[in-house]
């Protein structure tokens, strides 16, 4: 279970991680297109588009030849020989995500030829006109190709027709219709700021290249400090070690010394000493119940 629980987390992580880096192109159409799968392959390799949440085959690219899975009269698909897609004469119906073997390749976005694409830096502010030639509507009607438009940010002129964004973001990339128009292709490009923002912000680069130079010289002068002190610790350890065992032999020999002097004492030394405890006290008798061996007297 465990196992399992792992390689679904796994795979969820490698799913995030290719889309996150999924290549963003945009080709106005009637271009020749090259498409390639994201690594190297071998044997057949099947091409295919995911456009409005549903996904379609194209053609199956192999050694021997390519079995197409669309109907293309005019015959715009074909592959290399490394299995890579060609199309020839894109159309905006062309735009979409491409998956080689099932694997996610490149977002794709066709352009009407003559839009004007505009790119600018996040967190820019832009306005979008409409095109000369789109209807006489007091207020013109916009929307993108993903049919979606953030109000919160965004404002439409009655005055001059034009498509204010404040604050862009990344997510507002896309091509935007005035009236069912093509009007202006935007590409807001990620982690850039605008001149403004350099310009006030312009003290940082001196900050930041001060703090990897401290942290740098404080490393080195910590860890030279670390092979020395090991050494020393190692040999207080050693030399507590001897003078603990130096310390248990002596107090070993004391007590086997001792004992076997107790050995050696004569029996009449102790009753001398018995004796002469008795005689300090004033009597000649034993202190206690003891009983002496005493000489036999001569004849």
């Amino acid at each position: 279970m465990k196992v399992n629980i792992f390689c679904c987390l796994l795979v969820c992580t490698l799913g995030s991680n290719v889309t996150a880096g999924l290549t963003h192109e945009v080709f106005k159409e009637g271009t020749q297109l090259t498409l390639r799968c994201p690594h190297s392959v071998e044997g057949k390799v099947r091409w295919s588009r995911e456009s409005g949440g549903s996904r379609a085959d194209i053609l199956t690219a192999d050694g021997d030849g390519n079995i197409k899975h669309i109907n293309d009269s005019q015959k715009r698909y074909s592959s290399l020989a490394d299995r890579s897609l060609i199309i020839v004469r894109a159309s905006v119906s062309d735009s979409g995500r491409y998956f080689c073997n099932h694997e996610a390749a490149v977002e794709l976005t066709v352009i009407p030829s003559g839009t004007k694409i505009v790119s600018v830096a996040e967190r820019s502010s832009i306005t979008l006109n409409c095109s000369h030639d789109v209807g006489g509507s007091a207020v013109p009607t916009w929307r993108r190709d993903s049919g979606e438009i953030n109000e919160g940010r965004i404002s439409v002129s009655t005055e001059d027709k034009t498509l204010s964004i404040r604050e862009a973001e990344p997510a507002d990339s896309g091509l935007y219709y005035c009236d069912g128009k093509p009007a202006v292709y935007l590409n807001v490009t990620k982690g850039q700021r605008s001149d403004r923002e350099n310009k006030t912000t312009t003290t940082t680069p001196t900050t930041t290249t001060t703090t990897p130079t401290t942290a740098t010289t404080h490393k080195a002068s910590v860890t030279p400090a670390s092979p020395t002190e090991a050494p020393s610790v190692q040999s207080f350890l050693i030399g507590t070690g001897l003078l603990l065992l130096s310390t248990l032999i002596l107090i070993t020999v004391y007590f086997i010394w001792r004992c076997r002097s107790n050995r050696r004492d004569s029996p009449y030394s102790v009753i001398g000493a018995t004796f002469s405890d008795g005689n300090k006290k004033g009597s000649s008798q034993p202190v206690d119940n003891t009983y002496f061996l005493l000489e036999k007297p001569k004849a």
